[in-house]
């Protein structure tokens, strides 16, 4: 099983690394039993395929999850397709916990697709103008250290060279030590700060938790709101995301979708460890399958709830030939068409992501939004999984999220003439 690992970096990396040029994917897996569906192909919440699921794409994605779950020996595996806004197909095998089945509707830690949110919240609030994505953040954090070289804007695009918390050696220790221990916004800036940042702001790019933890408090701050409140009025709400929720706690509603993992050097069950270190207070969130790829459908595929210049800014490939590598940064690099940055979204080629990895779950969500498609259509991926001890012969180093390399493969099936960077191998 290897030795204890410090989890959170060699996840951190995993995610940015393998998003550069396409997942990296080992040897050949050893043959594993065959999964347990968990309803019937296509099944919705209810038991029931919604009609307007497509057999074609049904028959796909039931052979492609099917496979993956047996090559990788995940515990569970959820998925749907969305052209559109209508779900075209589904799929739930393997297990919640215990044997249990798991459902259509499962419940687990959505991670940093609360980002995209953040990043939407912002720019609806400058577009009611409660602050300006260009002005220095020292208007709302007077005494945050670089505030006043430091916009929204650099926050959300990840060049405000605050130092990510997130492979800091004391703070890795401290979350391997007590993965329950909850993280304020304040301990994760005081981690953040404790270091020098290694270039100006807006000099650089380098996938920072600290930007997002910032920039989570100069929403409240702007707005005088929480960031739970603002995200469920500004988002979930309209969008009608029921099973979407924000928590201080590490609960998770059911149904649950539990999660195991041995990143500490032992095989144990991470469901309910705490993730309050992830994402800015009030971005913490457990969702569904269903509720991510509609939201990511509606905003990123057909710009719902943003006007057309704040929609570009979301999803605009504008940082491509920006950044370099740095010593001592871990993320530092030069921007490429198959790994760039909008605000608070991956891009890949013409699709746009979010990839959460963390504590057991491995999930991903691409669209390819209607205006980059040649009937007009978005299209929308969504997969999430979990793992079995077996799912990895070595635990200590950088993770394969086989979500990701699942929603990539299915991109080029879904639409060849333009698909997302795709995986090695």
């Amino acid at each position: 099983m290897g030795r204890p690992v410090r989890f959170a970096a060699a996840i951190a990396a995993a995610s940015v690394v393998a998003l550069l040029v396409g997942c990296t994917v080992g040897g050949e897996p050893s043959a594993q039993p065959s999964p347990t569906p968990a309803e019937e192909p296509g099944g919705g919440a209810g038991g029931g395929a919604p009609s307007t699921i497509d057999p074609e794409v049904q028959a796909l994605l039931d052979e492609a999850a099917a496979a993956q779950v047996e090559a990788h020996a995940l515990g569970s595996l959820l998925g749907e397709i969305r052209i559109d806004d209508d779900v075209v197909a589904q799929v739930a095998l393997g297990e919640a916990v215990g044997g249990e089945p798991v459902a259509i509707d499962g419940r687990f830690r959505n991670g940093a697709v609360a980002i995209t949110y953040v990043s939407v919240v912002m720019l609806r609030l400058a577009e009611q103008g409660v602050l300006d994505l260009d002005e220095p953040i020292a208007r709302w954090l007077p005494d945050l250290r670089d505030a006043d070289t430091v916009t929204p804007r650099m926050l959300a695009n990840m060049t405000a060279g605050y130092h990510d918390y997130v492979g800091d050696p004391a703070f890795e220790d401290a979350l391997a030590a007590d993965p329950f221990r909850e993280w304020t916004n304040e301990d994760l800036i005081e981690v953040s700060l404790s270091e020098p940042r290694l270039f100006p702001a807006g000099e650089n790019w380098d996938y920072s938790h600290a930007d997002y933890v910032v920039l989570g408090e100069v929403l409240e701050a702007a707005s005088g709101e929480p960031l739970a409140e603002l995200i469920a009025r500004e988002i979930l709400d309209p969008l009608g995301l029921e099973r979407t929720v924000a928590s201080e706690e590490p609960s998770i509603p059911a149904p649950v979708v539990h999660a195991f993992t041995a990143e500490r050097g032992v095989w144990e069950d991470s469901t309910y460890w705490n993730p309050s270190w992830t994402l800015p207070e009030g971005a913490v969130q457990t969702s569904s399958i269903g509720d991510i790829a509609a939201s990511f459908d509606a905003i990123v595929g057909r710009g719902e709830l943003l006007d057309a210049d704040s929609y570009d800014a979301l999803i605009a490939p504008d940082l491509v030939g920006f950044g370099e590598p740095l010593d001592g940064c871990r993320a530092c690099m030069t921007l490429v068409p198959e790994f760039s940055y909008g605000l608070g979204t991956f891009l890949s080629l013409d699709w746009v992501m979010q990839t959460p990895l963390f504590g057991g779950y491995a999930s991903a969500v691409a669209t390819l939004p209607a205006e980059r498609t040649e009937d007009g259509r978005s299209v929308t991926i969504a997969v999430a999984v979990t793992y079995t001890e077996d799912s990895f012969e070595e635990w200590d180093g950088a993770l394969v999220n086989w979500g990701e390399d699942l929603v990539r493969r299915l991109t080029a099936d879904l639409v060849p003439e333009s698909p997302a960077a795709q995986p090695r191998g």
